[in-house]
C-alpha cells in the first residue's frame, strides 16, 4: 500500500513537472511592446495625477509590477524582470512625454526631470 501512495504521488509530481514547457523569457519577446504601450499610456496618465514626475514614474510602475506578482503565483509562470524593465521604460518615456507635451495646464511642451 505503501509502494503504491508513493508511486500515486511521484506520478503527480511529474506529470506536472512535464506539463510546463521550458520558460523563454527573450529581451524582444513578443509581449515586451506591450509592455513597454501600456506602461507608456498609464506614464501619460500618471503625468496628469501629480506634478512630481517620480511620484508620475511610480504611479505608472504599479501595475506593472502587480501583473508581474500576479505571474509569479500562476503555474507554468515566473517574475519577469525584463517585463519590469521594459514597463519602466515605457512609464519614463510616458511620464516624459505627457509632462512634455500637456503640462500642468494643457499643451506647454515643457521639460521634466
Amino acid at each position: 500500500m505503501k509502494t503504491l501512495a508513493t508511486l500515486m504521488i511521484l506520478a503527480g509530481l511529474t506529470s506536472s513537472a512535464e506539463a510546463c514547457s521550458r520558460y523563454h523569457d527573450d529581451w524582444g519577446g513578443s509581449d515586451k511592446a506591450a509592455h513597454f504601450g501600456v506602461s507608456a499610456a498609464l506614464g501619460v496618465g500618471a503625468s496628469r495625477l501629480s506634478a512630481d514626475p517620480w511620484t508620475a514614474f511610480g504611479l505608472a510602475l504599479i501595475p506593472g509590477v502587480a501583473k508581474e506578482v500576479y505571474d509569479s503565483q500562476q503555474d507554468c509562470n515566473r517574475f519577469s524582470w525584463k517585463d519590469l524593465a521594459w514597463d519602466a521604460v515605457g512609464a519614463y518615456v510616458g511620464v516624459r512625454a505627457g509632462n512634455w507635451v500637456l503640462g500642468p495646464t494643457g499643451a506647454s511642451y515643457r521639460l521634466s526631470f
